[in-house]
């Protein structure tokens, strides 16, 4: 397992959100191993954002695992794939 890294950076619009990613590598298996991957994502000025169905202004998704790691990076890029072809 590498250091922690985190990333941090704002996205301008006609809304503003603040987006950061800290993870600190893969761990060499589960949870147990100490891996894992945060994602933080903040309104910052007229967002409109939903999480489980109520109005919010930020969320924080972990995950924990090299195998959690991987499957969350999977699915990252289909959202980027759909997201992109269908604009």
């Amino acid at each position: 397992m590498s250091e922690i890294i985190k990333k941090e950076q704002e996205f301008v619009n006609a809304n503003i959100i603040k987006a950061s990613i800290e993870h600190n590598g893969y761990g060499g298996g589960n949870h147990s191993h100490g891996g894992y991957v945060e994602l933080k994502i903040q309104d910052l000025s007229s967002t409109n954002m939903l999480v489980d169905g109520k109005e919010a202004s930020k969320f924080t998704l972990m995950v924990k695992g090299d195998s959690e790691r991987e499957t969350l990076l999977q699915a990252l890029k289909m959202f980027v794939t759909e997201l992109e072809q269908n604009s």
